[in-house]
Parts: structure tokens; C-alpha cells; sequence
């Protein structure tokens, strides 16, 4: 089932994300702040998979106001069409390999789109993982109705974790995407 994130998941979702895309690229503490930076007053704008077995899927997601940057610090919110303070933030999106394939990506997603419209967000903005396997994450977004906007070359390199493509550093490159909500 979909479920808004709780903060009794935090330790569950380390593990899933530990598991899922490499060791270390959450840690506790980072995984508290997202909990914090994906509410809005009493919404939670973030969202798990789960079932009685554990955590299957994460969309980490913040409303426009409550953050200023990714996992890495480079935006380009000059290219965007609406004030920064309208554009929330799509963090990261992972489903485990037993879960793919069954659309659940897309329900995690309109689940936060959801809660972004509720709040008045015009816009959302993403980094897209451009070496993913068959240049899924990419495929993914455009197909939801995101457009690329920027190009950074190794995005996450300061992260200290283990890449499951590179090892240390991930020398991997974030394509910033952008889904306007209101395309007329």
C-alpha cells in the first residue's frame, strides 16, 4: 500500500535506500531533515510502499517553501517559469527490483503531486539520474510530463557514499527536469 512517510519509517528506509542505491547515501540525521523538509503544516507531501514485510518504495518529495536545494546544490531556477517559492521538489524516487515494473513509481509520484496542488505549488523541479540503467530515470520523467532544463556533470560528487554505478565518488550526471502543474 501507499502511505504518507512516517517518522517511525526512518530506520526502514535507511535500509531500503542502503539496499536499493547505496550504502550511506541517506543517513539517519539527512533522513530526519527530508521527514521535516517534506511536511507542509500537516501534510506530508512524502510517500512510502509498504506491506507488513517492510519498505518496497520511497518518493521523497517537498513542498515549494520548505527547501532550497537537492542532494547536491546546483539548480538553475532562472530557467524556470514560476517563482522558486511555487516549485516544490521531487528528492528521489526508488522502488525496489521485486516492486518494479508494476506501476508504483508513477502512484508514488501522483501521490505527491497530489499534496502539491493542495498547497498551491505551480511547478516541480527534479534531478534526474542521467547513467541510470537504460536511461530509465530520464525516460520516467519526460514520460510524466517533465522537460530537461540543465545539464550538471558529476551532480552528486560530494556526497560521501557509495554509487552503486562508480563506487567513490559518484562522478554521475543529474539532468535538472522540470512538470509545469498548471499546462494549459
Amino acid at each position: 500500500q501507499i502511505r504518507p512517510l512516517a517518522m517511525n519509517d526512518l530506520h526502514e528506509v535507511k535500509n531500503f535506500t542502503d539496499r536499493t542505491i547505496g550504502r550511506n547515501y541517506f543517513s539517519l540525521e539527512e533522513l530526519q531533515e527530508c521527514f521535516q523538509k517534506s511536511l507542509a503544516g500537516t501534510v506530508m507531501c512524502s510517500f512510502v510502499l509498504a506491506d507488513e514485510d517492510g519498505i518496497h518504495g520511497l518518493r521523497l518529495a517537498y513542498p515549494p517553501g520548505s527547501w532550497s536545494k537537492g542532494k547536491g546544490s546546483k539548480l538553475r531556477p532562472d530557467l524556470w517559469k514560476v517563482p522558486t517559492d511555487k516549485v516544490g521538489y521531487f528528492q528521489s524516487l526508488f522502488i525496489a527490483p521485486e516492486a518494479q515494473g508494476a506501476g508504483w513509481g508513477p502512484k508514488l509520484s501522483q501521490a505527491a503531486i497530489a499534496c502539491f496542488k493542495k498547497l498551491g505549488a505551480k511547478a516541480i523541479v527534479t534531478h534526474a539520474w542521467k547513467e541510470s540503467p537504460n536511461n530509465s530515470s530520464i525516460r520516467y520523467l519526460s514520460k510524466f510530463g517533465f522537460e530537461s532544463i540543465a545539464t550538471h556533470p558529476e551532480y552528486w560528487i560530494d556526497v560521501d557514499y557509495e554509487c552503486v554505478r562508480d563506487g567513490k565518488p559518484c562522478r554521475c550526471t543529474a539532468e535538472e527536469m522540470i512538470k509545469y502543474l498548471d499546462k494549459k
